[in-house]
């Protein structure tokens, strides 16, 4: 054999061999607890969460490489992607697994209580109408976690103080998602009970989100989007549509008015991540889910894009005072 050729195989042996060290360097942590993190997709309000998350846990002494290693894996939207995310996580048997959104949750369920694997979810609406848990107050099946559910009435009340004559608003959501489809049932409810006829559109994915804007201009006086991820991700080109079209549009939370929206009623979101944190520390000290039912009282706070409100020409309604946060 040639002295090249030889060489060249030693190379790629040792090679092998090293890039396998420095595999098994960075991912050992044997004698530290797993603490493994997965996302549905990259929007602020999951990051607000998750930073919150992480805050609230170094906080209470798990810090990452110190107490704890966090294995962190976003999905970018993709349901496969979180799915083999679930099959590495279970492999990896976390000290507990922590899902951000109702998809993320649903996938690791069943492989999480099959390996007896605590998972703790956070930012889903509905985990009862998801099958997460059976009730609100049962979580002794290995499952908990934090509710972002918020009822329609408040919501609806907001946007009213904006479009007082509002007669047909457009509902922007993705129809797989489960989370905006239950929640969706009960606004749609009560709007009606208000004389509002709601139009739904829906967009499968971020790229057609725009689209499904586009789709509602003319056929609605406003427009609301729920916690639905993959609106959510894209509400930037959302908020173009609804500017260039004089359109007021409406979120559920403050990252989506920092992105143009004109107003929402929004969680704390990095409240919300510690409080996640509390349930996470509760069970790395050795307490099961039972003793944390699912928690759904994060503070809220009614949100105002003040350049939204100027270029649609709207006055600030008179009735948002204390609680009320102005985006320049």
């Amino acid at each position: 054999m040639a002295l090249k050729t030889k060489t060249l195989i030693l190379a790629a042996v040792f090679g092998s061999v090293g890039s396998l060290y420095f595999f098994n360097q960075k991912d050992s942590h044997a004698d530290l607890p797993v603490v493994a993190i997965t996302q549905i997709i990259n929007h602020n309000t999951l990051d607000d969460v998750r930073e919150g998350l992480i805050d609230g846990l170094k906080s209470a002494g798990f810090e990452d490489g110190k107490t704890i290693h966090i294995a962190y894996e976003n999905a970018n939207g993709n349901v496969s992607t979180a799915s083999q995310i679930a099959n590495r996580f279970i492999a990896m048997k976390p000290a507990v697994l922590i899902a951000l959104s109702t998809q993320s949750a649903q996938i690791l369920k069943t492989q999480a209580q099959k390996e007896d694997i605590p998972l703790v979810f956070s930012a889903v609406t509905n985990p009862v109408s998801a099958q997460l848990v059976t009730d609100w107050s049962k979580t002794d099946e290995g499952v908990t976690g934090v509710s972002d559910y918020m009822a329609p009435e408040p919501q609806i009340d907001m946007i009213l103080e904006f479009v007082p004559n509002l007669k047909k608003l457009g509902i922007l959501y993705n129809s797989s998602e489960i989370n905006s489809v239950s929640f969706l049932e009960s606004f749609e409810e009560i709007a009606k009970q208000r004389d509002i006829e709601i139009v739904r559109a829906t967009a499968p994915n971020t790229a057609e989100a725009a689209e499904a804007a586009k789709s509602l201009v003319g056929k609605v006086d406003a427009v609301y989007f729920p916690n639905d991820n993959t609106i959510m991700a894209a509400v930037p080109a959302v908020a173009a549509v609804a500017l260039q079209n004089k359109l007021p549009l409406f979120a559920n939370d403050e990252a989506s008015v920092q992105q143009g929206a004109l107003a929402a009623l929004s969680f704390d979101r990095p409240s919300m991540g510690r409080k996640t944190a509390e349930m996470v520390e509760g069970i790395l000290k050795g307490q099961s889910t039972s003793t944390f039912k699912v928690h759904n009282h994060i503070r809220t706070d009614v949100i105002i894009n003040k350049n939204t409100l100027t270029i649609l020409g709207l006055e600030m309604p008179s009735t948002f005072t204390e609680g009320t946060k102005i985006i320049e």
